[in-house]
């Protein structure tokens, strides 16, 4: 490969990857949501969260170099950037070498969706893009070289800790590839290699070890979560099981410590997690209450009395969650005494001016024309539906 192939090769990278963190250039620091402040503080003080994964912590602390948070969300692009360039070069053979063409088509999937809102959000939430792409470069097995397959090995293992839901997310994609390409012949005609899948397969399933291990290291014990089944709770009591459940069991003979509160359950699981009046706080917070949510948690998967209303709901979630695209969800401004604001200030002092001026923190991001377009609002009503479903695909 010639020296100027080779450097337009990298210049095409960093371009797209530009491109890619285009939303935090346009709010003029990177995004923040509520949850932003906890990794920071975990990237801080090594200590891990009971809520989620110390993992996006580590990867804050080494990209930032303790220096800038822009850093952070430029790994994230170049992460990012370095895949779709990939599958354009590979799904795209006759435009795939053109350079131009190659930032172009990356220019045209960030115009049409919300990637680079995510993208440049100090969040871990990308990383479930990223992962789900390497798996693709993976399990459909196309002209991959060695250094490259052990490359998204690496990229697959360190997106599924990102995000403990990302475990079990990228756990059901190879389970249920391997189903489908052993129902339909795809690994018989050798189309995709067995022994690639069982390679992937067992790269994702050492997360689930992986991620506890290394909470234990860092004296967060060995857990993907402490507070699993509090979120668990909280998807229980926002379904309506949760009432069907304490009118059975509230009686002295077994009493838990939520049936004083059964009145007065929230609506909403955000409400049942964060807010410090619900009963999940009255009672002790999260750790003092793993014991009985365990408890009744188990309780309800096992009595399959409450299976017509946790499959019901299951359907329900997974439906809304297909055709719900809210891009600018949480981007609301996080000025003085708010987590993020203490934490960007505690991590990089010399940034924070920078941060209070963003867009973000000014009130001045607005998020109609883009939700419109991926939605096709703007198109003609005759010719909607075709687009409508392209771009929601193209956007989740």
């Amino acid at each position: 490969m010639s020296f100027f192939s080779r450097f337009s090769g990298w210049l095409t990278w960093l371009l797209t990857a530009l491109v890619l963190c285009s939303a935090g250039l346009y709010n003029g620091f990177p995004l923040v949501t509520s949850d932003s402040g906890t990794y920071l503080d975990s990237a801080l003080r090594l200590v891990v969260p009971e809520d989620r994964p110390i993992t996006y912590g580590l990867f804050v602390r080494l990209t930032s170099l303790k220096f800038s948070l822009w850093l952070v969300i430029f790994a994230q692009a170049l992460l990012l950037a370095w895949l779709l360039l990939r599958y354009v070069q590979l799904l795209v053979p006759r435009l795939g070498h053109n350079r131009a063409v190659q930032i172009g088509l990356v220019a045209l999937t960030t115009w049409l969706t919300g990637v680079s809102w995510f993208c440049s959000q100090l969040m871990p939430d990308i990383f479930t893009a990223a992962g789900v792409l390497a798996l693709g470069l993976l399990l459909i097995g196309l002209a991959l070289g060695r250094w490259e397959r052990v490359a998204l090995l690496l990229t697959t293992l360190l997106s599924a800790l990102m995000h403990s839901s990302n475990l079990l997310t990228f756990t059901l994609v190879v389970a249920g590839f391997g189903v489908a390409a052993g129902l339909t012949g795809v690994f018989r005609r050798g189309v995709v290699q067995f022994r690639q899948w069982l390679l992937v397969t067992a790269v994702v399933l050492s997360g689930w070890l992986v991620l506890p291990a290394l909470h234990a290291a860092l004296g967060g014990g060995f857990a993907i979560s402490r507070a699993s089944t509090a979120f668990l709770m909280a998807r229980l009591v926002e379904s309506g099981v949760m009432d069907e459940f304490l009118s059975r069991n509230c009686d002295p003979a077994d009493q838990y410590r939520l049936c004083a509160y059964r009145d007065k359950l929230p609506n909403d699981a955000i409400a049942f997690m964060w807010d410090g009046n619900s009963p999940l706080y009255q009672t002790g917070g999260v750790l003092a209450n793993q014991q009985e949510y365990g408890q009744i948690i188990r309780r309800v998967l096992t009595s399959p009395r409450y299976y017509p209303y946790l499959i019901s709901e299951t359907i329900q979630a997974g439906l809304r969650q297909l055709t719900h695209i809210g891009h600018g969800d949480g981007l609301t401004p996080f000025r003085e005494n708010t987590n993020p604001f203490w934490k960007v200030g505690e991590f990089t002092h010399y940034e924070l001016k920078e941060y209070m001026s963003s867009m973000q923190n000014r009130g001045q991001l607005e998020f109609k024309t883009l939700n419109e377009r991926t939605y096709g609002g703007n198109w003609p009503r005759w010719r909607c539906w075709p687009h409508c479903f392209l771009l929601g695909c193209a956007a989740m």
